[in-house]
């Protein structure tokens, strides 16, 4: 699987310790498009992700190790053809 559950993980936290005068944790973000672009170029990374959204929701779970699945759930949305 991607990277995407643990990465959006550290962002959360590191947004949990973030003052606005530092400037965004630049690193943490970083990771986050890493996964990202790695979840959208990996068809097997989505299904193991789509997978694990489905167990959790199964269970009743709000989250993944800390991430709301409401952020997964937006990460497995397809693009909708626009009328």
């Amino acid at each position: 699987m991607s990277d995407v559950i643990p990465a959006l993980a550290h962002l959360i936290a590191a947004f949990q310790y973030w003052a606005p005068d530092e400037g965004a944790p630049g690193p943490a973000l970083e990771r986050v498009m890493d996964a990202i672009e790695i979840l959208n170029d990996n068809p097997e990374a989505k299904a193991e992700l789509r997978a694990a959204v489905a167990n959790a929701r199964q269970r009743g779970a709000q989250h993944i190790d800390g991430v709301p699945l409401v952020v997964l759930r937006c990460l497995l949305m397809e693009e909708m053809p626009h009328d």
